[in-house]
C-alpha cells in the first residue's frame, strides 16, 4: 500500500494520474496548503521540506519515502514496469522530456502565477517575459507530436503524464498549437487520466 500526499496542484494530479495508471494500491491524503498543513509537525516528520506530492511506499522495509513529482513518476514506473521504456535510448529521450518539463515549464507557469496573483505589488511586465516563454516552450512541445505520437516518441509515458495537468492550465490557447491539442484531447480521455485529475475532490 503507497500512501500519497497530495494537494489540488498539478504536481499532486500527475502523481494521482499514474497510481491510476499502474494500479498500484494507494490511500490519499490531502495536505492543504491554503490553511498551512504542510508546515504542520506531522507532515514535516514525513518529508521535512514540507513538499506535496509525498509518497510513502508501505510494500518496502520501513516505508520507502520518495519526494519531488519527477522522481516519484520514474519510481512509480520502475515499481509497476508500466510508462518507462527499458530500451536505453527510448529510455533516455522519455526521461529526457519529464526533466525538460520539471524543469522549464513548470517552474516558468509557478513564477508567472506567483508575480501576476501573489507578489505585491504585482509585476505584470515580469509575467509577461515569462509567459512569452511558456508559449515558446509549447511551440518545442508542438514540434515534438507534430512527428509523435506522444511526448516521449510513440508510446505513451510518464512524460506525457507529467505534462498533462500543466498544459490544463492554458488549454485556452490551444487552437495556436494543433498538435499539442490533439495530443490532449487523446491523453485526455485515458480513463485514469480522468480519475486522476479528480484526486484529490
Amino acid at each position: 500500500m503507497i500512501d500519497f500526499y497530495t494537494f489540488g496542484t498539478f504536481h499532486g494530479k500527475r502523481i494521482s494520474i499514474m497510481l491510476e495508471e499502474t494500479g498500484l494500491r494507494y490511500q490519499v491524503h490531502k495536505v492543504d496548503l491554503a490553511t498551512g498543513e504542510h508546515k504542520k509537525a506531522d507532515f514535516l516528520g514525513i518529508n521535512p521540506s514540507g513538499r506535496i506530492p509525498t509518497i510513502v511506499d508501505n510494500d518496502e522495509s520501513n516505508g520507502l519515502i520518495v519526494t519531488q513529482s519527477a522522481a516519484i513518476l520514474i519510481y512509480l514506473a520502475e515499481k509497476s514496469g508500466l510508462f518507462l521504456p527499458t530500451e536505453r535510448v527510448a529510455k533516455t529521450k522519455v526521461i529526457e522530456w519529464l526533466f525538460f518539463h520539471a524543469t522549464d515549464i513548470s517552474p516558468s507557469m509557478f513564477d508567472s502565477f506567483f508575480l501576476k496573483k501573489r507578489c505585491e505589488p504585482a509585476q505584470p511586465d515580469a509575467a509577461g517575459f515569462l509567459d512569452q516563454r511558456i508559449f515558446e516552450l509549447y511551440q518545442h512541445f508542438d514540434n515534438q507530436l507534430a512527428n509523435n505520437e506522444f511526448i516521449g516518441g510513440n508510446s505513451y509515458s510518464i512524460a506525457d503524464i507529467a505534462i498533462f495537468p500543466t498544459i490544463t492550465e492554458n488549454e485556452t490557447f490551444f487552437d495556436a498549437y494543433p498538435n499539442i491539442k490533439r495530443w490532449y484531447k487523446q491523453v485526455g480521455e485515458r480513463d485514469a487520466v480522468q480519475l486522476g485529475m479528480s484526486i484529490p475532490n
